[in-house]
């Protein structure tokens, strides 16, 4: 077999790995004795939106929280409303599902999703009030926007989101510009990150009016994640020899919790990628989210 058959080969089996790796079923709402719950669900997406939310992860968001109350959030300068179908249950979307979402500044997406908030609540009756579950970057923007719209996020849980910046953001900062998306990854550095933790603390958990905000970690071994471009097969090596740090093939696992928000899951078999696939990351979530 030649060098380029090998290669060709670890890299499809990396990828049906990483497609056979979620193995959670989806359940029912009633099946887990979960009570219904009193507020609508909105989903943020991550970085270039490139780790998009798996169907199985939707589907389970929308058995817990019922058809038509749940929204995900693209956080692009278009304000369109659009269905789409999962498996015969629809979910409410707002902004365009492409890689130009997540592109911006954490600021001038935090403004996208303020906008996509009021144009579901006045069109589609999105609850006053509700819970956000956010991917990586996403976790950010959902803070941002808790900080200048208090009162309006019961909780927020937070999946593989770089609480304190992740350093692939400065040694590959490069890549940014070339995907669209340098304003993004500027804000990734820890630097920056060290900035927005002053600037904007996580909210005092004992106040009954703050936001709840709670920490999902994903855990990768390397060679079994591949991502959505073999992002993660790299980001681990790179992360556990340059940077002496576990990860889950991009966010440093110590980046992933900060301290006010209540940590509430380590998914050890699941990568950055996974966490926004895997439907117990979901039920997880759930558990904490009125």
């Amino acid at each position: 077999m030649t060098k380029s058959k090998i290669t060709a080969t670890i890299f499809i089996g990396m990828f049906l790995l990483n497609l056979c790796s979620c193995a959670t079923s989806v359940k029912e709402r009633e099946t887990l004795n979960m009570p219904a719950k009193k507020y609508d669900l909105v989903l943020v997406h991550g970085l270039s939106n490139m780790h998009c939310w798996g169907e199985d992860f939707l589907l389970q968001s929308i058995n817990l929280w019922g058809p038509k109350h749940v929204f995900a959030v693209y956080t692009t300068e278009s304000g369109s409303i659009w269905e789409r179908d999962i498996h015969g249950k629809p979910l409410i979307c707002c902004g365009e599902d492409n890689y130009s979402a997540g592109d911006d500044n954490i600021a001038t997406q935090s403004g996208y999703l303020n906008d996509a908030i009021v144009e579901l609540q006045t069109s589609c009756g999105l609850s006053s009030q509700f819970s956000i579950i956010a991917h990586s970057m996403g976790g950010l923007v959902s803070r941002h926007y808790i900080a200048h719209h208090p009162g309006n996020v019961i909780g927020l849980v937070t999946l593989g989101t770089p609480h304190h910046g992740d350093p692939l953001a400065d040694s590959f900062g490069w890549i940014g510009f070339f995907i669209g998306a340098g304003d993004a990854v500027d804000n990734l550095s820890p630097d920056y990150l060290t900035e927005f933790n002053q600037q904007f603390p996580i909210p005092d958990a004992s106040e009954p009016d703050n936001c709840k905000i709670y920490t999902i970690r994903g855990d990768s071994d390397g060679y079994d994640s591949f991502g959505w471009g073999g992002e993660l097969f790299w980001g681990w090596p790179i992360m556990r020899i340059f940077y002496w740090t576990d990860s889950d093939g991009i966010v440093p696992e110590e980046s992933s919790v900060i301290e006010g928000a209540m940590h509430i899951g380590d998914f050890s078999g699941d990568d950055h990628y996974d966490l926004v696939r895997d439907p117990a990351v979901v039920i997880k979530a759930a558990e904490y989210l009125p």
